[in-house]
């Protein structure tokens, strides 16, 4: 998905530009626990969503949707599975640092119940209590039609639950 992904870089500079540096980044992404991928009817990574722990309680959340599935609601179901996950592997607190200019990636954080704490012209602080309980917590395997396209969107967790062990930033 990454290697066919647009923008590249679009978000402070990820996914990175190199094909080389990209897939280190990659290796490192998929070490953290947390990570959510969404796959087409044809097997394909559409969406990738992992939270990258930064504390023992906390972690920071990436979303990465490939631009011919966007508009279809897979960035809510990825981030929602991820704080699902994130909750019960004992996480209390996700965040994320957005641009000011990503009204969609915005608009996606403060639907899945994140809040602004701080923002400045170029970039936005976003923030979830996991401890809060939400009434739409466990989110729905989506199955559609979109865009006149049938795609069967299954939302797999790469790795199960545990103990969050702190990123190696």
């Amino acid at each position: 998905m990454y290697d066919r992904f647009d923008p590249l870089g679009a978000a402070f500079g990820l996914p990175p530009y190199r094909a080389e540096a990209r897939r280190e980044w990659i290796r490192g992404a998929l070490e953290h626990k947390v990570n959510v991928a969404a796959f087409s009817s044809a097997g394909g990574i559409v969406g990738h969503c992992f939270l990258a722990a930064d504390q023992p309680c906390s972690a920071e959340l990436a979303i990465f949707v490939h631009q011919e599935f966007r508009g279809r609601r897979i960035g809510t179901a990825l981030v929602k599975t991820a704080l699902e996950w994130g909750r019960a592997s004992g996480l209390r607190r996700v965040w994320s640092m957005t641009p000011s200019a990503n009204r969609v990636a915005l608009r996606l954080q403060l639907g899945c119940g994140f809040r602004v704490i701080k923002s400045i012209s170029v970039e936005a602080e976003l923030e979830i209590d996991l401890t809060v309980p939400r009434a739409d917590a466990v989110p729905p395997r989506p199955v559609g039609i979109f865009q006149n396209q049938p795609l069967r969107l299954d939302l797999d967790v790469i790795r199960e639950p545990g103990p969050i062990r702190r990123s190696k930033r």
